[in-house]
């Protein structure tokens, strides 16, 4: 799956006077433009000085990255419900969905297309999809039918579908590689499948392995989910510094359950909290402890959180800027789990549930605990409450 035009699509959800209008987010050249710039001949990787002179009448931003990273992970979120492995990057993503009962639900394109509508849905965003037997197709598909499109290739189909291709759009061939196959006059993958293997070794060696096998629909790549992370954090500098107890357990209480949603959301059990605080003075401190038990609740790590602000903030100087980090993490799952206290699967039940509202409706539709003393201090939005720095940091 691609995100399409992921930077400028995100800018563009959230200032709505930049839809249908060429905007370009990047510093120095083109990160990435929206398709009405790209109509005027923009492009990523573009000069943005050649980008103006080429259309004077679009909006050019920096950027907000810790933002964009914040959409990705709402999207890849929504992906992982259809795959039993997810391999990320920042605007493309690669599924295994060999365990999903494809013709149960309606067949490949059915699936392509619902995951995408729920995409729009949920977070906002269009995107591509491709479907195929290995991820170098579905890469190639899910660019051939962008934007907004979904693309099926059909087992034993392979070799058909990559034919009419120009041999730019086959995966490992750049600019130089394409120069010299043209200059042999091959133009297309068809036109390069009619070379030997041994042709291909003898110009780009180990390379023109990959090239014979690729342009015969085969990628020995493998799906390659992320790893369990070291850390999960949420921290951010307040509007104005403060020494008011309700505002600042309010915020320390919000960054926690961003953090803690993106821990049952990832599966696992935190094992250690730490606090950090800087001061109006710029003095930092920071604590952590380990957690009598890994958990995904959230009252059980606020706890702890709240007894290292009560050690930490000894001055009466009013403080800039919190923040949560949450390490030390396991599977969850484990046989320990089957012998939780009630109140604890409980309260684990109400958080997923929680998670799934704000999943369906942004996470401004429930505001819980002491976050709720944020309210009125706070503007809101589907994505919760505007921050002086994104929360979102990983």
């Amino acid at each position: 799956m691609d995100i399409d035009a992921f930077f400028a699509s995100v800018e563009q959800l959230l200032i709505p006077s930049l839809r249908g209008r060429p905007v370009v987010v990047g510093n120095g050249v083109i990160a990435s433009c929206s398709y009405e710039a790209r109509a005027a001949g923009l492009g990523a990787g573009m000069p943005l000085h050649e980008a103006r002179r080429l259309c004077p009448r679009a909006v050019f931003l920096e950027g907000r990255y810790p933002i964009y990273r914040c959409f990705a992970e709402q999207v890849w979120r929504i992906c992982r419900r259809y795959t039993c492995g997810l391999e990320t990057y920042l605007d493309e993503a690669y599924g295994d969905a060999g365990g999903i009962p494809m013709y149960r639900e309606g067949g490949p394109l059915t699936v392509g297309r619902k995951l995408q509508r729920q995409v729009r849905q949920e977070v906002g965003l269009p995107v591509s999809v491709g479907l195929a037997a290995n991820r170098m197709l579905a890469k190639i598909a899910s660019a051939s039918v962008k934007p907004k499109g979904v693309a099926w290739v059909r087992p034993g189909e392979e070799e058909r579908f990559l034919d009419s291709l120009t041999i730019e759009k086959l995966l490992g061939v750049g600019h130089k590689t394409a120069e010299r196959l043209r200059d042999l006059n091959i133009h297309t993958v068809a036109a390069l499948r009619a070379l030997p293997r041994e042709a291909l070794r003898a110009m780009f060696g180990q390379r023109g392995e990959v090239l014979y096998e690729r342009c015969r629909g085969r990628d020995v790549q493998r799906i390659r989910p992320a790893a369990m992370p070291r850390t999960i954090s949420r921290e951010t500098t307040f509007h104005q510094p403060t020494c008011d107890p309700a505002e600042i357990r309010g915020m320390l209480f919000y960054l926690l359950e961003r953090a803690m949603r993106a821990v049952r959301q990832a599966g696992l059990l935190a094992g250690c909290a730490e606090l950090s605080i800087r001061y109006d003075d710029w003095k930092e401190l920071a604590a952590g402890r380990s957690l009598p038990q890994p958990t995904d609740v959230d009252d059980e790590v606020y706890q702890l959180v709240l007894e290292r602000l009560n050690q930490l903030y000894r001055r009466r100087v009013a403080l800039r800027h919190v923040g949560v980090v949450l390490s030390r993490f396991r599977p969850r799952g484990g046989d320990g789990e089957l012998f939780e206290p009630t109140q604890r699967v409980r309260r684990r039940s109400l958080h997923r549930a929680i998670d799934r509202i704000r999943d369906r409706w942004g996470h401004a539709a429930v505001v819980t605990g002491e976050s709720a003393e944020l309210l009125g201090r706070l503007r809101q939005n589907d994505y919760g409450f505007v921050l002086r720095t994104p929360s979102l940091t990983k």
